[in-house]
């Protein structure tokens, strides 16, 4: 079926519900198992093809209204972990996490396999493993469609009250109190039925149990999910009536710690994995938010103190911070020393090429690049920095045929469109640049910008019967998904489209 317009505000209402409600205990389950029958309410209302098209049409909501944080580094690192607890686990390939820039502690899912993580959270956690643990959490949320079986139980909602409900989560995702957005969920959802507030507990028990099958089979200790909750719990004695989002979004109790810890014991004490990347990527958050010398300041004062967990990577966050403040000098020593230590870290490659642009070596910037590109194959995050080197260095061509590429393998990327856009109109073709911008904007949620993109896009193909063909069917396609009108489009700004933080 055709995800409706009124489907989509139920899928997101959905999700606010889902992530409001207490939790107790659930029953064992394997990773994939204890799926909902599809012969059930839930299968005959959305199917899995439908969840992931309502997942999308979510996104570009989200990407027009949250403070996504578009890094190609943190993505990487945030894309590559959660391809490990889904490939350890046996589940589909085409989940995506995503990072929001929100002070809070929180993660949220959405149908179709999207995670959402708060910076908040990748700050607070305390090793790479208590981060897996609530990413795992919310995969077990998609993985047993949650909210299809919510949407059999919830059918009788009504348009103005999800609404209402729409409205509350992207308040409380791009809110950094959070409390704006409880508020409007707690409005709207006041009248609910007490035995459709069971239902979603019964949904955090199973996510509680199947994230932890998920953990164990990705080589994670499961501990360290009770062990994030206590801490987390500790924090309710501590912050009382203003407490963190993940606390009001996933309550925690002394009896849940218990269970938890309980349930734990059946499996297998697991060694984790280093917490090298996630102690760095920490580190790259700090440094790219706020003031840069203030930042080389407190970077300084951590490193001085010894009491950080991984004294490299606050030598990266120190090096990245002297480098957003222009000293380059001092910046190219950290990076050299952090060379030292791991040669064969990405993310020091790419800090080392971004210094040696910044200080004018053009020559040995690209091929840092190009090194990285042979050393790391596959890198999202290295494609992105090297086309974006290429470009700013006069070379939009070999720039454009990298991102062409890249854009056909993940087609699901904004920033790969924005900088293909960007490639296409440095080497002068017009059609290929705003084609491309139109797919970013229908991306992050502008689909009448992407559609004005598109008509300029024709009136640059020449009357070529094909590309004119092509783009007039992708225009009604973006208007069917968003149910527009057919008719001419308002000036929106689109030939401009924002930047990416770097």
């Amino acid at each position: 079926m055709k995800a409706s317009f009124i489907s989509r505000w139920l899928i997101a209402a959905l999700v606010a519900v889902l992530v409001v409600t207490p939790t107790v205990r659930a029953a064992d389950a394997p990773v994939t198992s204890n799926l909902p029958d599809l012969g059930d309410e839930s299968g005959a209302l959305l199917t899995p093809q439908d969840e992931r098209r309502m997942g999308e049409d979510f996104m570009r909501q989200a990407r027009a209204q949250l403070d996504i944080l578009d890094d190609p580094e943190l993505n990487d690192y945030l894309q590559r972990l959660g391809r490990r607890l889904t490939t350890g686990a046996g589940l589909a390939k085409n989940f995506r996490f995503f990072l929001v820039n929100n002070s809070t502690i929180n993660a949220f899912a959405i149908p179709g396999g999207f995670v959402g993580v708060h910076t908040g959270l990748l700050l607070a956690v305390r090793n790479e493993g208590e981060l897996a643990a609530v990413l795992a959490h919310e995969t077990a949320h998609i993985t047993q469609r949650h909210i299809p079986r919510m949407i059999a139980e919830s059918r009788r909602a009504t348009v103005p009250t999800l609404a209402a409900v729409l409205a509350g989560i992207l308040l409380a995702a791009s809110s950094h109190s959070g409390q704006g957005g409880e508020a409007a969920v707690a409005m709207a959802t006041a009248g609910a039925a007490q035995h459709e507030l069971n239902f979603t507990r019964s949904f955090e028990e199973e996510a509680d149990r199947i994230g932890m099958n998920i953990l164990n089979a990705s080589g994670y200790d499961v501990r360290d999910m009770p062990e994030f909750f206590e801490r987390m719990e500790k924090l309710t004695r501590v912050y009382d009536s203003n407490l963190p989002e993940f606390l009001r979004t996933h309550p925690v109790t002394e009896q849940r710690i218990a269970d938890s810890y309980n349930h734990a014991e059946q499996f297998p004490v697991h060694k984790d994995p280093s917490s090298f990347d996630l102690y760095h990527m920490q580190a790259r958050v700090r440094a790219l938010l706020g003031s840069p010398e203030e930042n080389v300041k407190a970077f300084r004062r951590d490193i001085e103190s010894g009491n950080e967990p991984d004294a490299s990577a606050e030598h990266y966050g120190l090096a990245l911070a002297l480098l957003a403040a222009h000293n380059y000098s001092q910046a190219e020593q950290e990076s050299n020393a952090l060379f030292k230590v791991d040669p064969a870290y990405m993310p020091y490659h790419l800090l080392r090429a971004q210094i040696q642009l910044a200080r004018g070596q053009t020559a040995a910037g690209i091929a840092t690049y190009a090194d990285a590109m042979r050393r790391f194959p596959g890198s999202l995050a290295v494609t992105q920095r090297y086309a974006d080197a290429l470009i700013n260095t006069g070379r939009p061509g070999t720039a454009q045929d990298l991102l062409d590429k890249a854009v056909r393998e993940r087609p699901d990327e904004p920033a790969l469109y924005r900088l293909l856009a960007k490639a296409a109109g440095a080497a002068g073709k017009p059609m290929e640049s705003h084609r491309a911008f139109a797919e970013y904007y229908d991306l992050i949620g502008q689909p009448r910008a992407a559609i004005e993109q598109l008509q300029i896009a024709i009136r640059h193909a020449n009357s070529n019967f094909y590309y004119v063909s092509s783009m007039e069917a992708r225009i009604k396609e973006i208007r069917d998904q968003n149910a527009l009108p057919a008719g001419k489009e308002q000036p929106s700004g689109s030939q401009h489209p924002r930047q990416d933080r770097k």
